[in-house]
Parts: structure tokens; C-alpha cells; sequence
């Protein structure tokens, strides 16, 4: 019972670190940016949010501002298509 506490514990703890990470970006969103995050998906947000380079690396708050920005040109009901074709074939790695 103690494990099963302990384990809940720490998913909690890392999913409030993976949040504190994609807010330490947010302030460095233009409000374009954050209009075209707001409009995806769920999931794709959580995907932009913990995305890595090919190398492992975190992916730079600059680095996802771009794709941000590539998606600004499409329509919002064409966002979640054209993010995984850029996914698909940009230096991002999907775990």
C-alpha cells in the first residue's frame, strides 16, 4: 500500500514538473503563439510541451515558438494535421 502511495506520489510530482516547464515558456510566447497553442489538441499541447531534439535534449522554448509559428499560417481546424507531419519530419524526437 505504501508503494502504491509513493508511486502515485511521484507521477503527481513529475507531471507538476513537466507543468512548470511549458509555464516557463509560456512567458516567453507571443500572444499569436499562445492563440495557436490554445487551439491544438490536448495531447498535442502536452506533445509540445515535453517535445526533445533528436540528440535527447529538451526542445528550446525558441525552438517550439517556431513550429508555433509555421502553425499560424493554417487554418485552426488543419493544426493538429499539420503538427504531426512537422513532428514527423523536424529534428523532434516523440517518446
Amino acid at each position: 500500500m505504501k508503494l502504491l502511495l509513493i508511486a502515485g506520489f511521484l507521477s503527481l510530482f513529475m507531471g507538476g514538473l513537466s507543468i512548470a516547464r511549458a509555464d516557463d515558456c509560456e512567458a516567453k510566447l507571443t500572444a499569436q503563439e499562445r492563440a495557436v497553442f490554445a487551439s491544438l489538441p490536448p495531447q498535442d499541447q502536452m506533445t509540445l510541451a515535453n517535445m526533445k531534439m533528436r540528440d535527447g535534449s529538451p526542445a528550446s522554448c525558441e525552438f517550439r515558438a517556431g513550429l508555433l509559428d509555421m502553425l499560424e499560417n493554417d487554418q485552426p481546424e488543419d493544426r493538429p494535421k499539420v503538427f504531426h507531419y512537422l513532428l514527423k519530419n523536424t529534428l523532434v524526437k516523440q517518446n
